[in-house]
């Protein structure tokens, strides 16, 4: 991959996309980092939505051409710079139980989130929206319950001995965890994996990075 190879994630602090921002950190190469507001509603203006017509984060601009998803940005960030081994590209089954994983945070874990925190992505009618609210909160209990069984694995990582990607994907739904106010004591096997990659130099300065960035004038 060429040194001069241009990056800047598009993305809003305490989303998914603090998972490619740990991994751009893992990786160590230059990239831009704006935050895109979600408050005012940016990701709904003219100039967010020709960079992702889909008006959310995280995208990705690689020399200018967006990849958007989470699961398409860790996947191209591990193949662009595999020195990071932010996925076990070299053992195929190990990769897919690494996709395995991600591919379900994707569609269950972050999907109950959203059901609490944006149901408009659900329903329109305010009814609707407000009876999503404690299936929702539910499911996400339940995910996080499934989340603790896959701690439980041998290794100090999800996917065992090494740091991957799974465990910065992983980092978000705590967040998200501690963000509904859930204890998350009541799952000791994940709290001690999740405390292990918070205090990773990489996840360190994620987080400085998400608190330092600017939003765009």
């Amino acid at each position: 991959m060429p040194s001069k190879t241009s990056l800047k994630l598009y993305f809003a602090p305490g989303s998914s996309a603090f998972a490619p921002l740990i991994a751009l950190e893992e990786i160590g190469v230059a990239y831009h980092a704006h935050r895109v507001d979600l408050a005012t509603g940016e990701q709904r203006q003219p100039a967010y939505l020709r960079v992702n017509p889909r008006g959310r984060v995280p995208t990705l601009a690689v020399d200018g051409e967006p990849v958007t998803e989470v699961l398409a940005i860790l996947t191209y960030l591990a193949q662009a710079y595999p020195h990071s081994e932010l996925l076990p590209l070299a053992d195929p089954l190990k990769l897919a139980h690494a996709y395995e994983v991600m591919s379900w945070f994707a569609s269950t874990v972050h999907v109950a989130f959203a059901q609490t925190t944006r149901p408009e992505r659900f329903a329109d009618d305010e009814t609707v929206k407000a009876a999503l609210a404690t299936p929702g909160e539910a499911r996400f209990h339940r995910t996080l319950s499934d989340i603790e069984r896959l701690a439980q694995g041998p290794g100090p990582w999800l996917l065992g001995d090494s740091f991957s990607a799974v465990d910065a994907y992983a980092l978000v739904i705590w967040r998200w965890a501690q963000r509904r106010s859930i204890d998350t004591s009541a799952y000791p096997a994940w709290s001690a994996k999740a405390a292990r990659a918070l205090a990773r130099p990489s996840v360190k300065r994620a987080l400085q990075r998400e608190a330092a960035a600017k939003v765009a004038a």
